[in-house]
């Protein structure tokens, strides 16, 4: 597993985020990212023994990501029972998933964007930009 460039806030969050992102077989990296000008996130990879990475999620850190997330299902299930899955959300027009952090020291808020098509082209528009400019 791997930490890099992190924040204290980011590193403490990391075990939560690798149980519940976990894939059997795979190891689990938590790196911290530039996207291009000032935008930096935090991102949950998987990694095979053959060293293919694989984006599985974006953290929702910074406030900027945050005050994009609008929840569009009930945090709770049918017996007022808070879930520990994926929730159904939108950023601007785009359908996402996102995990929240139920932490105790307040109400649940996003913890983190799961990677989707659209997610997963942005992040390699912006690694390519990235290499480029190398």
């Amino acid at each position: 597993m791997s930490a890099i460039g992190l924040e204290e806030h980011e590193r403490r969050l990391w075990p939560q985020l690798r149980e519940r992102l976990r894939e059997p077989g795979h190891m689990m990296a938590l790196m911290r990212g530039a996207l291009g000008g000032d935008v930096e996130v935090a991102a949950v990879v998987a990694v095979t023994p053959q060293g293919r990475v694989r984006p599985l999620a974006v953290l929702a850190t910074p406030q900027e990501i945050v005050q994009e997330i609008r929840l569009v299902d009930d945090l709770r299930d049918s017996d007022g029972a808070g879930q520990d899955g994926p929730r159904r959300a939108k950023i601007g027009d785009y359908d996402v998933e996102i995990l929240l952090d139920e932490g105790v020291d307040g109400p649940p808020r996003p913890l983190a964007i799961l990677a989707n098509p659209w997610i997963d082209q942005h992040l390699l528009l912006f690694a390519r930009t990235l290499w480029r400019r190398r």
